[in-house]
């Protein structure tokens, strides 16, 4: 299964790992990394064969954990690249990795004989692939086998819920039998995707990238059902991966930039939840490490979401990847930290994640600058907005987590690289606007996700009603909220592009009337106080009408402490706390 290629002992060249440190990489070093993959993919493979074979009683009925690698180990003999393209598949990379979390006891799933038993619908494929006979027993589905990269079967008629069907290939022709029906065709063939025999997976064409709506392992982590997409759907996701890989045409290795053939498969977001936390605001998106390259995307709207996409989400795999060679942290997984797209705290590897995501998508923008074909004003908005909040990220990180020297060097160069962008020149308006965006997400996820300790509030409450100046902030630690629910950064697309009319407080203030901004902000309060987001824009607008406190909007949540029950309220304790001491 091995070649001598394969065989040598993984040394990453330090040159390599800096340019991904830079938040790049290039096609060598990228390269070094699904090598990487594949070693650790097998491995794998091996733990789960190991322990199915400790364990027949899961497989049952269906056969050895012994038969199935005899079966494989025959095909890698006769085709030995057939057998790596199918094991380094995101399919099989997926349920790999799902089997080893079921047996470990931290996924849950369908019966686990038919999660188990997916491993002779891999060995059926392969032998397919390699042009050799089978007869297996395999698992289905409501009817239905789905095969890892080729797509899926049905028996017409067949059984409900789980079953087992015995599967007879001879040569190309592949026939499925199960509750006294019998299905033939040819998988290889790609039959007619409006067939109800067979339906092949899809890929973007010119590509090697699969539009995967089929496999049951194409999500994030438990098997889900087949959801084939309609034919105005399919046409609408080619046509915006034809104008994302004409974006991403840029050549060199840089931070941002993305060969498409690296991107293995786009899973289309069946069903985005609106509740749902996102990095990328409106768009859903997401990426495992148990599959390099492969991403789960929402539909967006236009060619430019999804390039942006694409590049954010391989960031992902790149340092996914990276994680599986070196500890690059500790982390006791506690979630408290800042993180500039998201409305809750995060864990260190999470942000670690974060600010390696968003160097690439700063990057990303970084060239749409001299792409003529973009908005030069929305580039350098997300260009400037992007570099400010993944350095603070970046600097979070290297002072407050426990590095590895692997870490520690990833960090610095992700450092450089947002240092040298951040001289970049970018127009003074737009840059203001970067930076009033950065600003307002911070103090409504410090209003939304912080608040003062009992003894803080206690200390603050005695001091304001006995005439004492207000003591210090630095003399507490803020604690986090009990619950941390979903809010959406409504005004971020308004600093983005500006309205031409304003009506709302936001709007207002997006477009710097801030006395009129603290106007309907104040009205706002009246009829709802614990409006967390008006009091974050009444916030903001203060800071710009009453210049002495802007000191307030580095520790929003103690004005919020004091319980202030009217915006005059809110003005004394903000005149209050801003006081000399």
């Amino acid at each position: 299964m091995t070649s001598g290629q394969h065989d040598r002992r993984l040394r990453m060249p330090a040159s390599w790992f800096e340019e991904l440190a830079s938040g790049g990489g290039s096609r060598e070093a990228v390269g070094f990394l699904v090598r990487a993959e594949r070693t650790r993919r097998l491995m794998l493979l091996g733990e789960l064969l190991d322990r199915l074979d400790e364990q027949p009683d899961i497989l049952g009925e269906l056969g050895s954990a012994q038969t199935a690698w005899r079966l494989i180990a025959e095909a890698a003999e006769a085709q030995p690249d057939s057998l790596d393209a199918l094991l380094m598949s995101p399919q099989v990379g997926c349920w790999i990795a799902h089997m080893l979390r079921r047996l470990h006891g931290t996924t849950d799933g369908p019966p686990l004989w038919v999660d188990a038993g997916h491993l002779f619908t891999v060995c059926l494929v392969a032998r397919l692939r390699a042009g050799l006979d089978a007869d297996l027993a395999v698992p289905v589905w409501d009817g239905a086998l789905a095969l890892p990269t080729l797509g899926l079967a049905r028996i017409d008629g067949g059984p409900d819920g789980f079953a087992v069907a015995t599967a007879r290939l001879r040569g190309p022709d592949l026939h499925l039998t199960s509750a006294g029906r019998t299905v033939g065709f040819r998988p290889l063939d790609g039959d007619d995707t409006r067939s109800t025999r067979f339906r092949p997976l899809r890929g973007f064409p010119g590509t090697t990238t699969w539009l995967d709506d089929l496999d049951p392992y194409r999500d994030l982590d438990e098997p889900v059902v087949p959801r084939p997409l309609d034919d105005s759907e399919t046409a609408a996701w080619q046509r915006l991966f034809g104008e994302a890989t004409d974006i991403l045409r840029t050549p060199a290795d840089g931070p941002g930039r993305l060969r498409v053939e690296h991107v293995r498969r786009i899973v289309p977001w069946a069903e985005p939840d609106p509740g749902s936390a996102s990095e990328q605001g409106p768009l859903m998106s997401a990426t495992t490490g148990d599959a390099f390259g492969s991403m789960v995307i929402s539909r967006p709207a236009d060619g430019l979401t999804l390039a942006e996409a694409m590049v954010h989400e391989f960031q992902h795999s790149k340092l996914a990847a990276l994680l599986h060679l070196f500890p690059l942290l500790h982390d006791d997984g506690s979630e408290t930290h800042y993180a500039p797209w998201r409305p809750d705290p995060r864990h260190l590897t999470g942000l670690l994640h974060g600010a390696y995501a968003f160097t690439g998508v700063t990057g990303f923008w970084r060239d749409r600058l001299a792409d003529k074909t973009a908005d030069p004003d929305l580039a350098a908005f997300h260009f400037a907005l992007r570099r400010l909040q993944t350095r603070l990220v970046v600097r979070t990180l290297l002072t407050r987590a426990r590095l590895t020297a692997p870490g520690r060097r990833l960090l610095h160069g992700l450092a450089a690289t947002l240092d040298a962008w951040l001289r970049e020149p970018v127009d003074p308006g737009i840059a203001a606007r970067a930076r009033a965006a950065a600003l307002s997400h911070l103090v409504e996820w410090r209003l939304r996700n912080l608040e003062c300790g009992e003894e803080e509030r206690s200390v603050l409450t005695r001091a304001f009603h006995d005439g004492l100046a207000p003591p210090p902030s630095s003399l507490h630690r803020p604690e986090l909220t009990a619950e941390h629910p979903y809010w959406a950064d409504s005004r971020f697309s308004l600093y983005c592009s500006p309205p031409r009319t304003s009506v709302t407080a936001d709007d207002h203030l997006a477009t710097g009337a801030h006395r009129e901004a603290l106007r309907l902000y104040a009205e706002d309060l009246r009829r709802a106080p614990d409006d967390r987001h008006a009091l974050a824009g009444w916030l903001l607008a203060t800071a710009h009408t009453t210049p002495a406190h802007r000191g307030l909007l580095l520790r929003p949540e103690r004005l919020l402490a004091m319980k202030p029950c009217a915006p005059q309220d809110a003005r004394r304790v903000a005149d209050w706390l801003a006081s000399p001491r």
